[in-house]
This record gives structure tokens, C-alpha cells and sequence, in this order.
């Protein structure tokens, strides 16, 4: 993934709290999106993912402590992992329509 890849949202559950604070709003599973920066993972131990912000969507500007009491200075940002790169954003849309009318056909 990079900035101006498209994404489709594959997990909206379990928000941080502070995510429904510091955000303009949140990514809806199934909905896509397009990145606007990727923030890399500033946690040495490896247990925390690189991060992404989308287009359209905006984060507070905050400083956070790292280990080793350094300082840095970021927007409040989603975790890379609940996002799935896609290579075309409108063949998905069709895609995506087409099995909701098929679902629908079933009913």
C-alpha cells in the first residue's frame, strides 16, 4: 500500500475509544477509500502495525511519548491491518453491486 492506493475497509469493530473522539469519522466495513499518507510504525518492539490515513477522513494532531521518552508529533491515525488493497476501485463497485442485487434476487 501507498499514498493514492484504493482500500476497502475490512474491519470496522472495536474502535479505541479515543478513535470516536479524535476522528472526523470512522471507515465502514465494505466501503472503499482511497489512502492519503501511510504513518510508519514508530514502536520498536514490533508490536504495533504501520499506520494509514484516508483521504477524507482527518485525525487530531497530537504529541505521543514513545518508549524512550522520545516525542513525536502525528495525527491520530488507523491501523494498516483494517484495510484490503484493491486495484480498481470501480471494478469493485460493480462487483460489489452485483452480488447485493444477486443476495436481494434470493430473498
Amino acid at each position: 500500500m501507498q499514498a493514492g492506493s484504493y482500500v476497502v475497509c475490512i474491519n470496522d469493530s472495536n474502535w479505541n475509544k479515543l478513535a470516536f473522539v479524535k476522528l472526523s469519522e470512522l471507515p465502514v466495513k465494505g466501503k472503499i477509500y482511497q489512502i492519503r499518507r501511510i504513518i510508519p510504525n514508530f514502536d520498536t518492539s514490533g508490536s504495533i502495525e504501520d499506520g494509514v490515513a484516508l483521504e477524507g477522513i482527518y485525525g487530531d494532531w497530537d504529541i505521543y511519548t514513545l518508549k524512550g521518552n522520545i516525542k513525536i508529533f502525528e495525527e491520530f491515525h488507523f491501523i494498516i491491518s483494517r484495510f484490503k488493497e484493491i486495484e480498481d476501485p470501480f471494478l469493485f463497485e460493480d462487483v460489489l453491486e452485483e452480488v447485493e442485487v444477486d443476495l436481494l434476487c434470493e430473498v
